[in-house]
């Protein structure tokens, strides 16, 4: 312990961090200045009011001590966000009012130009297509508008800018054939749900079994196949599934699974909702940067392990069933023919892809519908967006290609995971039964293919130039990642992170031939020290991106950096791995003990719910700031639990109506 100690103190160390000087800071403009909402649309009653969200971009000047300070801090883009962008929000009748008695050769002295040349920018204005004819109208009066408001407050800078959008008073949505299509699935499933649930109280009421308690009948299989269709969408039976016991002794032993799940969901939500605030107006954005600039910062960074264990769990699970229904089948032959193969490979994918989307279908319908504003001047940036992505794309995510189609529109962002796992499943099931075939050489072509996807990062890497590591910048969280190569490339490539995956399959494999020996492995004294181990190396090997995360005077070494690049996901997949094989063998004590309470049993079931609705929440919390937010250690961890607790009460939602039953469908369908 106290040789980590040691190596994680020298590598926090060894970074030259850049001091941000705070004088220079505040002589740049805010980020944001947004009049008032909604004094600007309300205080004149029966007269047509407009507010307009404008983006707008500094030009360079040299002579302005304003831009020096915006050239020498936007620089180090790791930690900062880029401070030319600025973003207004322009009540039109303030603008007149404050321009009016400026003349003509003045008010062309503050125009400084469209903005045309932001290709992230470019993306908002393609998907509010719609407000064309706005900014046409009011492009000039905002430029002027803009400029002149920083020439008042002593800047001295100019910006070319561009009208995102504008609301107007009395402005109301009507309802479309997505927004009709959500309400009538949403009330077809109510009166499914009510339904089932009468039926399966009447059945309830008509047992006379004095013996039978009532919640063994919700327990209770029905008899008859039309009585478990009927069911499905029983309230009282679907909670009695969420909370059931495992079951087998496969269950018993991996229960600790659903708490890795649900505190990997908690760290994953973290990270998201924090991406989302840096999309939302914040007032103190030197906090947030000066702290990127810390050990805290590089944390937050390599954070992005934490979803390798999602890649890891589902590699095991699709293991684990593989070896199962492999065993199911087995007949007097030793081999299988290419149709039974083909079978199976057709029968996992497609139960699979029903399971998972018609619930992820579910709440991309509910991220397209159009409602009033219930926000802000942010309400359309931030969530508004989101609809519109989902209303053009909603495709690629249904066909889990928006990893690397339609990227800079994406629908559910998160969803980019769903894609590389589909992926990932597809291959390593290739793989599985090409170990099975040729049983002989599995062991090779299992060994194999870990070092080829281990390898392939490393080349890419180098080949393609990425990064070492996926740093998700402050301004590339603004852009909510559009235009990001290394996120859509490096990051959420199926090709980058299917070593992970393959880490859970050749888990499930180990632990399967543990189980069928009887090998016990907590009572091998080495390996308890191994895996006990692993704690703090997992820990310090957070920390190993400090040197490169940090240091800005020495670009790394194109070779070391590909290397790191190959191993960082790998070897924390590998050792989760070893982690998850050694708890199942009932290795780790009190950790396990805690890994297994019954509390973790629904938290657990509930994450895939949560992962794919969290995002709606936070975006909807966050699209009503009506003005800059402060960015502190409080508020954030109130939005991020606020986000965690309502994303599973609807997770629990949606399970209750939707995922359960379509879960009971599919078992009446094996």
């Amino acid at each position: 312990m106290v040789l980590h100690m040691v190596l994680l103190a020298s590598i926090l160390t060894a970074a030259q961090c850049f001091q941000l000087n705070m004088t220079q800071f505040y002589e740049m403009p805010p980020l944001y200045d947004l009049d008032d909402y909604d004094r600007c649309l309300q205080e004149y009653e029966g007269q047509a009011s407009t507010y307009c969200f404008v983006r707008a971009e500094v030009q360079p000047d040299e002579s302005v001590a304003a831009w020096r300070a915006i050239a020498e801090i936007s620089q180090y883009n790791r930690h900062h966000l880029d401070h030319s962008q600025l973003y207004f929000g322009l009540c039109l009748r303030e603008c007149e009012a404050s321009l009016a008695d400026l003349d003509k050769s003045d008010l062309a002295a503050l125009e400084a130009g469209l903005l045309t040349g932001n290709a992230k920018v470019n993306v908002y204005l393609d998907l509010f297509s719609m407000e064309a004819e706005s900014r046409k109208r009011h492009q000039r009066l905002t430029n002027a508008c803009l400029n002149w408001r920083l020439q008042r407050q002593g800047f001295g800078v100019m910006a070319k800018s561009v009208v995102e959008y504008c609301n107007e008073a009395g402005r109301q949505v009507e309802d479309d054939a997505w927004n009709l299509t959500f309400y009538g699935i949403l009330g077809a499933l109510v009166v499914l749900t009510c339904l089932s649930s009468l039926v399966d109280l009447h059945l309830k009421r008509g047992r006379h079994d004095k013996m039978l308690k009532e919640r063994d009948h919700y327990k209770t299989p029905p008899k008859s196949t039309a009585q478990q269709v009927l069911l499905t969408f029983s309230v009282a039976r679907n909670w009695y599934r969420l909370n059931q016991e495992p079951c087998g002794k496969i269950g018993r032993e991996l229960r600790f699974l659903d708490c890795f799940k649900f505190f990997a969901m908690f760290l994953v939500i973290f990270a998201h909702t924090n991406w989302v605030i840096y999309e939302s107006a914040i007032s103190n954005p030197q906090d947030p940067e000066r702290m990127l600039h810390s050990a805290a910062g590089t944390l937050l960074v390599s954070g992005s392990l934490i979803t390798v264990t999602f890649f890891v769990i589902s590699g095991l699970l699709l293991t684990i069933n593989w070896l199962a229904a492999t065993r199911t089948m087995q007949t007097k032959k030793d081999t299988w023919s290419f149709v039974q193969y083909s079978l199976l490979f057709v029968k996992f994918n497609v139960f699979r892809y029903i399971r998972l989307t018609v619930p992820y279908a579910f709440v991309l319908l509910m991220s397209g519908v159009y409602f009033d504003n219930a926000g802000g001047p942010l309400w359309r940036h931030i969530f508004e967006r989101e609809q519109l992505s989902c209303r053009r794309n909603w495709w690629t995510n249904l066909l889990y290609i928006n990893n690397f189609v339609r990227t800079d529109e994406r629908c559910l962002l998160q969803g980019w995971y769903l894609a590389a796992d589909t992926h990932s499943f597809i291959l390593s099931l290739v793989v599985l039964m090409l170990g099975h075939r040729f049983a002989k050489w599995s062991k090779q072509l299992y060994a194999g293919v870990l070092a080829f996807f281990v390898v392939l990062p490393a080349v890419l890497t180098y080949v393609m130039d990425y990064y070492p590591i996926f740093i998700p910048t402050p301004q590339t969280q603004k852009d909510s990642f559009i235009g990001d190569r290394q996120f859509t490339e490096f990051y959420t490539s199926s090709l980058m992170n299917f070593g992970c995956y393959f880490c859970g399959v050749l888990a499930a494999l180990v632990y399967d031939q543990l189980t069928l020996r009887q090998y016990k492995l907590r009572e091998l004294k080495c390996f308890q020290l191994l895996w006990f181990t692993l704690i703090p190396v997992g820990i310090l090997w957070m920390f190993s991106a400090h040197p490169i995360f940090q240091h800005y005077y020495v670009a790394p070494s194109a070779i070391w950096g590909a290397l790191y690049a190959g191993l960082q996901r790998n070897i924390w997949g590998f050792g989760l791995a070893v982690f998850i094989v050694g708890m199942a063998g009932k290795v780790g004590w009190i950790f396990r003990k805690f890994s297994c309470l019954p509390i973790f049993r629904i938290l657990g079931r509930l994450t895939y719910g949560a992962f794919i609705i969290h995002l709606l929440v936070a975006r909807i919390v966050l699209a009503t700031v009506r003005e800059p937010i402060y960015f502190g250690t409080g508020m954030m961890f109130t939005f991020i639990l606020f986000t965690v607790t309502v994303s599973y009460l609807c997770s629990f939602l949606l399970a209750i109506f939707l995922e359960l039953p379509v879960s009971s469908f599919l078992k009446l369908m094996r």
